[in-house]
């Protein structure tokens, strides 16, 4: 447990000292943040989180954990100097770098929702409100559509087939197409598995 909680600090203090490093707050814009004192402000899961070079703070002024933490400061480092130009959707499969970590994506962020919500539209379509989802009525031919914002300038778009006499419940996560700007193929897929957590434990 010791080792664990070492290698945690020093991971999180190798962080800290990379916001020390650059001027985040000047970075608040293109991060559709809001810089307040000497933290960026912002939406992550639907939750108001700040940052800054003292660490990270979620809901009721209580540190979230560790993945969230890596995310939110990943997310804050990567940003790019400009906004980057955006097209379609795309699969978690179609992001850079992940092709290491798309059975870790599967089984950790479609799987489980495909599990707890087959047979249970009504409660899916609850949890995606409470998560701040928004219904795509046009997105294609889906049982249910939702679009939802992880990050400010990260869109996702979940699409849920409920199991029928012939198929089991299919669900897709898509990004947008400027996504590797933001965050690398790891941090996005630790952001989709948490999503799947908050989402599952709404219902």
């Amino acid at each position: 447990m010791s080792d664990s909680l070492t290698v945690f600090e020093k991971t999180y203090g190798w962080y800290l000292k990379q916001l020390e490093t650059c001027d985040y707050l000047s970075r608040a814009e293109r991060l559709g943040a809001s810089a307040y004192d000497d933290s960026l402000v912002f939406s992550f899961l639907n939750d108001s989180v700040s940052v800054s070079r003292v660490g990270v703070v979620g809901p009721g002024g209580k540190a979230p954990g560790f993945s969230e933490s890596i995310v939110l400061m990943n997310y804050i480092l990567r940003c790019p100097e400009a906004l980057p130009l955006r097209g379609d959707w795309i699969t978690y499969r179609e992001v850079e770098g992940s092709g290491p970590l798309t059975v870790y994506f599967s089984d950790n962020a479609l799987k489980p929702i495909q599990h707890r919500f087959a047979g249970h539209l009504p409660g899916l379509r609850d949890a995606c409100a409470m998560l701040g989802g928004r219904e795509d009525a046009g997105a294609g031919d889906y049982d249910l559509s939702a679009s939802f914002s992880l990050l400010p300038r990260i869109p996702m778009g979940l699409r849920f087939n409920d199991a029928d006499e012939e198929f089991p419940a299919s669900c897709t996560l898509l990004f947008a197409s400027d996504v590797s700007h933001w965050l690398d193929a790891e941090s996005l897929a630790i952001l989709a598995v948490l999503f799947t957590q908050k989402l599952i434990n709404r219902d």
